[in-house]
């Protein structure tokens, strides 16, 4: 009888470590929270991983505002690396230590894309929050 017990006790954990397993593998980056606008412009604005709080828009303009991990940072930075690295190029900056807000842009076909990302320390959420406003110019 110990046996079986023993045999179904090894069973049951190799069934939770495959799942466990299968979950962490997995190539999906399915965001939590809101789901973006259908049409963002997801291929060319990379965001900053987190929770999506918040997100509207449609047609040119868009608003994003995702809560990101403070672990991972200052999300100003981040921001801005991710969308310098996808080829945007900083146009200004504007605010003091506790609200910033960065304006960039990119050309995309068809017209510009502008991207002007913030952080408050203020924000409900905290400082690792990022605030995106993307707008489609012709």
């Amino acid at each position: 009888m110990k046996a079986l017990f023993r045999v179904c006790a090894i069973l049951v954990i190799a069934l939770i470590g495959g799942l466990v397993v299968t979950a962490c593998g997995s190539d999906e980056s399915d965001r939590s929270g809101q789901s973006l606008p259908a049409d963002f412009p997801s291929d060319d604005v990379p965001l900053v991983e987190g929770a999506v709080l918040s997100a509207s828009g449609e047609g040119d303009s868009w608003r994003v505002t995702i809560q990101g991990s403070a672990a991972d940072g200052n999300p100003l930075a981040n921001a801005t690396k991710l969308l310098e690295d996808n080829g945007f190029e900083e146009s200004s900056r504007a605010g003091d230590t506790a609200n910033q807000t960065v304006l960039l842009s990119k050309s995309v076909d068809p017209g510009t894309l502008w991207v002007r990302v913030g952080v408050s320390a203020d924000a409900a959420g905290g400082g690792s929050t990022a605030f995106y406003e993307v707008t489609r110019t012709e």
